[in-house]
């Protein structure tokens, strides 16, 4: 297994057990995300935390699982299925995205998410 991959079966670990989030040990100092259609979130922790916060107005159990990984230097893609409940009704979202790495950490996130439940 891949430093890589293993980063991002731990942020989902942490995240369908409830753990809090290591913002710091998992994204770099200038992390951006780039979502198709939706407003730019601030470059780095920042804008990491309010991207992992997003998840916060979902209402457990929330299973976050890793469907697909595929890995090519220091990029990984991963097809991610998300099920939970929204506003007391079962929401289940597919999400593809292609996470950049620079020393063990995420530099970059290109995602696409369907349906959407954030602008």
């Amino acid at each position: 297994m891949s430093q890589q991959k293993d980063l991002l079966r731990e942020m989902a670990a942490a995240h369908n057990s409830g753990a809090p989030d290591r913002i710091s040990d998992w994204f770099t100092e200038d992390f951006r995300l780039h979502e198709p259609g939706k407003p730019a979130l601030p470059v780095g922790h920042e804008g990491a935390s309010q991207m992992r916060g997003r998840f916060k107005t979902l209402t457990p159990p929330i299973n976050l699982e890793i469907l697909d990984m595929i890995e090519e230097g220091d990029r990984v893609a991963v097809r991610w299925q998300l099920t939970a409940s929204y506003q007391g009704r079962p929401f289940e979202q597919s999400i593809m995205a292609i996470y950049r790495f620079e020393n063990g950490r995420i530099a970059e996130d290109w995602g696409i998410a369907r349906p959407s439940l954030w602008p």
